[in-house]
């Protein structure tokens, strides 16, 4: 249940191991060598105070500072003339050493031994020495600290981040287990306003979006088959009555009128079904847009016997004829279905240069509670499909345009204006 977010879980504390320990390492290494160099800085200035003090006291001939010194030489013409009770009898340094530090294993001494010399004016040399095992035993016993320190602390920390990144990532797990068991519903939303309670409030816009999209083709598909209903029922009734008929041809013609609706009606669902999907296909070509309107407005009042009047400059556009058309002849149509007996056409062009149909009539109108939703499919003019007023808004989107119904016809009616293009 938890594979992906434990998945995810494990990559990000993985990763935060690994660079912790980088980290960890490249701090502690630094703080390690930092505290080396430290010490041994402290060892060669202590060594350089002793060889302050004992060649001041050899310059005005004491030797007594040489052998008090816990480790020291003055060694002229190759042997040594004075020297602490720790030093051997034999120089451990020569001339050429005068002026230096020297890290070698020298008699005496534990381990390695820091050494300073220094050439003195009458050509002697003095050496003084400290054995570096004090030195390298700290370092080492910090080396092992760390070492023990550096794994815990990575453990400590990664195992917290492990612990803090689960709980992040545990409405994560939670909205995964929901949604394989879900079918509508919601995801669980955890509270705040981080990422993940982010991603759990769009996740369920997205799932409310789906859903109304849903509702509205499962809405959509049943008013189409109730639509279709009715002529292909009429159509086979009509059939039926003229095959019972001995002259069939007054039953053949209703069955042909009731064909040419069924055919309108699946031609304008399929424009619809394309507009939504996104494959509405414009052929958009420079059009004699007056032209266009009059003969679709006059062809469909010659048919409902409408008195039609076409208005305006003659306005060539850049739209598909065809849709044009189809826009034009819906108006008409659905102005003769609401028992218009006139109805005016205007054709203008916008100030950016976009075509302009108006269509106002001399019928009721739009009844007020339908002009909110008139361009909605199966909710347009009373009487027709109810998909007339959905394809003109659908055609004039498709050409960057919109459309608008109100009641302010000067007819004293419905009016649409319908535009193609901004």
């Amino acid at each position: 249940m938890k594979v992906l977010p434990g998945t995810l879980r494990g990559r990000l504390v993985a990763a935060y191991a690994i660079g912790l320990s980088v980290v960890v390492i490249v701090v502690l290494a630094a703080g390690y060598l930092a505290l080396v160099a430290e010490l041994r800085h402290a060892a060669e200035e202590d060594l350089a105070i002793r060889l302050d003090d004992v060649s001041a006291a050899v310059e005005t001939g004491d030797l007594l500072p040489v052998g008090r010194d816990p480790y020291a030489q003055v060694i002229a013409g190759g042997a040594v003339v004075a020297r602490s009770a720790a030093t051997p009898s034999t120089p451990v340094l020569t001339l050429k050493a005068a002026g230096e530090v020297v890290e070698q294993k020298s008699p005496g001494l534990r381990g390695t031994a820091m050494l300073a010399a220094r050439r003195l004016p009458d050509g002697r040399l003095l050496v003084v020495g400290t054995s570096l095992a004090t030195v390298d035993a700290t370092a080492q016993r910090v080396l092992i600290g760390l070492a023990m320190i550096g794994p815990a602390l990575v453990l400590v920390l990664t195992l917290a981040v492990r612990r803090v990144v689960g709980g992040a990532l545990g409405p994560v797990a939670a909205m995964t287990s929901r949604a394989r068991e879900l079918n509508t519903g919601r995801l669980p939303e955890p509270p705040g306003t981080d990422e993940i309670a982010t991603l759990a409030r769009t996740l369920n816009e997205m799932l409310d979006r789906i859903d109304a999209a849903n509702q509205r083709e499962r809405a959509f598909l049943d008013d189409a088959a109730h639509e279709l209903r009715t002529p292909v029922a009429v159509l086979r009734a009509e059939l039926e009555l003229g095959l019972a008929d001995d002259d069939p041809r007054q039953a053949m013609r209703a069955a042909l009128v009731e064909a040419d609706r069924l055919s309108r009606l699946a031609t304008d669902l399929l424009v619809i079904a394309r507009a939504r999907a996104g494959t509405l296909e414009l052929d958009r070509g420079p059009t004699d847009a007056t032209v266009v309107v009059r003969d679709a407005a006059q062809r469909v009042a010659r048919l409902h016997g409408l008195a039609v009047e076409v208005t305006g400059q003659e306005v060539v556009a850049e739209v598909d004829a065809v849709r044009l058309e189809q826009v034009v002849t819906n108006l008409v149509g659905n102005a003769a279905q609401a028992r218009a007996g006139r109805v005016r056409v205007a054709v203008a062009q916008s100030a950016a240069g976009a075509l302009v149909v108006t269509v106002d009539d001399d019928g009721p109108g739009f009844p007020e509670e339908l002009l909110p939703v008139a361009f909605d499919r199966f909710r347009g003019t009373p009487g027709g499909s109810g998909l007339g007023l959905a394809i003109v808004a659908t055609v004039a989107r498709a050409h960057g345009g919109d459309a608008v119904a109100s009641n302010a016809s000067a007819l004293g009616g419905a009016r649409v204006r319908v535009s193609f293009g901004s």
